[in-house]
């Protein structure tokens, strides 16, 4: 039996709220097709994440001003496993991918675990509407 090891695809993004998709730049709005409606929005300091009906969409700027972006589209058909690990200060939502890679989303506690779990159900339910 081979053994194969999970990579992350991400960087692990650490989002401390969630925002408005009002707020957000339209730079950022773009990614969303018309044909996709937005559940939630999530910021880390400059990174950020979004869920629709069909996707996950990630944000992930670099550099000192945030110019360099890599944007990663999640598509739920793609997921094979998921998992929610709640911790004192964080709660951490952990993608297998079909492809082997990892996708590690990590909240911070100003987020409320109401809402963890609000989003974590949002994506089950996904998932299952593709299986």
């Amino acid at each position: 039996m081979a053994f194969i090891k999970f990579r992350p695809l991400t960087p692990t993004m650490n989002f401390k709220e969630i925002i408005d998709a009002k707020n957000v730049g339209e730079d950022i709005l773009k990614l969303v097709k018309k044909d996709e409606e937005i559940f939630c929005v999530l910021r880390a300091v400059r990174d950020i994440g979004i869920l629709t009906n069909r996707r996950i969409i990630i944000v992930d700027k670099k550099g000192i001003r945030g110019f360099r972006q890599k944007i990663y589209s999640i598509m739920y058909s793609c997921i094979s496993n998921y998992n929610i690990e709640i911790k004192n200060m964080d709660t951490i939502i952990e993608i297998t991918l079909d492809s082997g890679y990892q996708v590690v989303l990590s909240f911070y506690k100003p987020i409320p675990l109401e809402d963890m779990f609000k989003i974590y159900n949002f994506i089950d339910n996904k998932i299952l509407e593709n299986n």
